[in-house]
Parts: structure tokens; sequence; C-alpha cells
């Protein structure tokens, strides 16, 4: 397994070089030989069969979406630790998964049970190594960047510096805190910057230079569908401009598609926003794409944080 490793920690890089669905994960090993902590766990079967032989503990999930927790039914009895948002999407998910409920291809039903609701900006223990897991959302409305001060490692996890760009493009996605969750690790004092796809490690001197240009396709994107809308493009085909993938991908999968009607979708939310006279166009192109537009950007409350259904004690400071 090819990995690199700073104290404790080992970057363990997912398969096809952490490309979705397969993503980085962090395995904490304990100081003093006792077992483990791996943060994130998506990283495709080769990846699981390493992991499967160490001694984990405890998983922590920085998010719910697939790519980052795929592996974790596979560890039965290790404790499973979620944050706050997402902890009742993972119940749901973990419970279809069991009963065999409908639309059983659904790659979310592969996850585990959460049994426990990590905090955000606190202190946890993992194998004898402080974590605080710093809340970024954006990405997802749970979504967290993992800080480990002792060895100046940020895991930035989803805003992965790729030439694609953000992804922003689910429910509980929002543009605006995307962007001022890129910026809050600008802030933070780490040496390494860890993604969960492609990148991998960036160092420090680097870092502000590749997060600025890659926060500038959001702007390019958004100009796109302006342009478009000034030489009077239709609702029906704004998705068929190259705004966020090409035209020619939309064949390949039908979440591709999705993913560009959602993403112009809240481009378009928050360009009213800023005062463009859009609103509408987009209940227009809502119908056209069969978009709610209430759905469009759903957010729910947090969970309770604290022990839900723990199996055995977790250690938490």
């Amino acid at each position: 397994m090819n990995y690199e490793k700073i104290g404790p920690v080992e970057i363990v890089p997912g398969e096809s070089q952490s490309r979705s669905p397969f993503s980085t994960s962090l395995l904490i090993r304990d100081k003093s030989g006792g077992e483990s902590t791996l943060i994130d766990c998506g990283g495709g079967p080769s990846v699981f069969a390493y992991l499967q032989e160490q001694s984990i503990r405890q998983i922590f999930l920085t998010h719910f979406h697939p790519d980052h927790t795929s592996g974790t039914p596979l560890f039965d009895q290790t404790q499973i630790l979620i944050n706050p948002y997402d902890y009742t999407r993972l119940l749901q998910f973990a419970e279809m998964r069991k009963t065999g409920g409908s639309g059983s291809t659904d790659a979310r039903k592969a996850a585990g049970t959460p049994q426990l609701i990590y905090p955000y900006e606190q202190e946890i223990n993992m194998s004898g190594t402080t974590v605080i897991m710093l809340h970024a959302p954006g990405h997802s409305e749970g979504f967290c960047c993992p800080y480990i001060p002792e060895h100046g490692i940020l895991m930035i996890g989803d805003i992965d510096l790729t030439s694609f760009g953000p992804w922003y493009f689910g429910p509980d996605s929002d543009i605006d805190q995307f962007i001022a969750s890129a910026r809050m690790t600008l802030e933070v004092d780490a040496k390494y910057f860890l993604t969960s796809h492609q990148k991998g490690m960036v160092l420090r001197e680097e870092y502000p230079r590749k997060l600025e240009q890659y926060l500038e396709i959001i702007e390019r994107r958004e100009e796109r569908i302006k342009q478009a809308i000034k030489k009077g493009c239709s609702p029906e085909e704004l998705i068929l401009q190259d705004v966020i993938y090409f035209r020619k991908d939309h064949g390949q999968a039908a979440f591709i598609v999705r993913n560009e009607q959602m993403g112009i979708a809240k481009h378009l939310k928050r360009m009213i926003r800023k005062g463009e006279p859009l609103g509408d166009y987009f209940l227009e192109y809502a119908m056209a794409h069969k978009l709610n537009p209430e759905h469009v950007d759903q957010f729910t409350r947090p969970a309770f944080v604290g022990v839900a259904k723990a199996g055995r004690e977790t250690k938490m400071n």
C-alpha cells in the first residue's frame, strides 16, 4: 500500500488516484501501539482490504457522501462517528441498506450505522493525537475539515483544488458558504493541506494561489450563465451551455445532468440574491428541468450533539 506518513498519521489514498467515487483516508496510529482511528472510509476495495488488516477502533466521517462512507459496513465491530447534521442521514441510509428498501442500487446506502455524534471546533483525542473537526459548510451543510495542529495537517477534503472546480450540487450545498469555508482554511495554522481527491498534499506556500485559482472557477461558471441568458438562451437550453460539464459529457451518466441542473439552479438563486432580475427565469428553469424550487436549497436542523447508541465508550476531550 502506498502512503505518506507524518508522525502517527498515515495518508491512505483511494483507488484511481482518489478520483470519485473513491477518496483519501487518514489513519491515525496510536503512539503506544493501541488501536488506530480512521478518518473517512471511501478508498475502494483494495484500500478496504488494507484497512481491515489494521486494528481500527473508531471511524470519523467528515460528511455523509458515499465516496467518503462506502467502506464503513465492512467495519461492523468499529465505532462510527458522524457530525450532527449528517447523523440522521446516515441512520436512514443504513436502515435502508439493512431492509433492502426500494432503489437498492443507490450508492448512498453503502454506509454503516453511526453510533456517536462528534462535536465541531473541539479537541478530540483520536488514538492519542488531538484532532479538531472544523465545520466548513458549502460542499454539504455538515462537511468538516479535520485539523491536526501538532503535525500541521489540515484535511481540506472536498475543497479539492481540481481543475473541474468546486462541487456544490446537493440540496444542502451552498455556493457562498463554500467560498467562505474555503477562505477560512487560509486562517488555519497548517503546513500541509490535504485534499480527498486527486491533488493530494499541497504545502502552505503554494496553497493560497491554488485555492484562488480553484475558487475563480465559480465566477467563470456564473459569467457563462449571464452571457447565455443575455444572448437569449432559454431555460431549457441553459444546461447545454458548457457551464459546469461539457455538453458532450451529459450522456455518460444521469448524475452529470442532475449536477448540471442543480448547479445552475444554485447559481441562478445566488444571482437573484445579488440583485439580478431573474426570479421569473428561475421559476421557468425549475419547471423545465422538473426541479422543486424549495428543494434546490434544503437544509436540516442538526441532531443533538452527544452520545447516541454508543456500543463502547469513546475518548473525546
